[in-house]
């Protein structure tokens, strides 16, 4: 194999590289989204926080807070996986 081969070769394993780290964060988004998608919980804002709940209310249901949309679904994901491990 000759240096440009080489570099090529090189080139194309982190190519993959990247790629496959890629598609590993699309598949740990998607995961996120999952207990979301699931569940329906509802989403608004609150003051200058956003709200994501499942449930009556925020003492008895699942809860999650965040200055974006995205961080309280992130937040209510933490929350229900923390309630499930209580349970458990």
């Amino acid at each position: 194999m000759n240096e440009f081969e080489q570099i090529e070769s090189s080139q194309r394993q982190h190519h993959n590289e990247i790629q496959h780290q890629m598609k590993q964060e699309v598949l740990e988004t998607e995961q996120q989204f999952q207990i979301f998608s699931m569940l329906k919980p509802k989403i608004y804002p609150d003051g200058d926080m956003w709200c994501c709940l499942y449930g009556e209310d925020i003492v008895s249901g699942v809860v999650g807070f965040g200055s974006t949309p995205l961080k309280a679904i992130l937040d209510f994901n933490n929350s229900f996986n923390e309630k499930i491990k209580v349970k458990v």
